[in-house]
């Protein structure tokens, strides 16, 4: 097993939705799908996700149109509507763990009717650095893929 690298990535981004609509656009699975793949040649399916404090997720991602071979294994934590949304992601490929990260959506009203949400990914990659710039890279993209399907 390779050694195990560490990181937070804090990313805040303003929308132009409320914060109901942004809470609803991560508690629907569909929407979700779409807007996470952080790229067309990416697919995430989602099996089952029960959005609620207490409740889990399960997901597979892989190359769209491909075999989605990595599985995320998520467990949520705190779950307060519009504004918390806070959960627990195993990424595994087969049976090796590749990333695990502790992950949390705070999103807060904003002056003009929208929101600002505060991302926070404390996230511990045992695949090297490319596992931690996948999370920078993902999150910055699916928030901007968020961002236009709400706009």
């Amino acid at each position: 097993m390779m050694r195990s690298v560490h990181e937070t990535i804090a990313i805040e981004r303003s929308f132009a939705a409320a914060p109901d609509r942004l809470f609803a656009a991560f508690a629907d699975p569909r929407a979700r799908e779409r807007w996470s793949a952080p790229n067309a040649d990416v697919e995430i399916r989602i099996l089952q996700s029960d959005l609620r404090t207490g409740g889990s997720e399960t997901a597979r991602c892989g190359p769209a149109g491909g075999p989605l071979n990595w599985e995320m294994r998520v467990a949520y934590h705190l779950v307060e509507p519009p504004s918390v949304i806070s959960f627990s992601e195993e990424l595994w490929d087969g049976e090796q763990l590749l990333t695990v990260a502790l992950i949390t959506f705070d999103i807060a009203g904003a002056e003009n009717g929208g929101s600002l949400l505060r991302l926070t990914d404390q996230v511990t990659s045992f695949a090297g650095e490319d596992a931690l710039q996948g999370h920078r890279d993902g999150y910055a993209a699916a928030l901007q893929n968020l961002a236009a399907s709400l706009a």
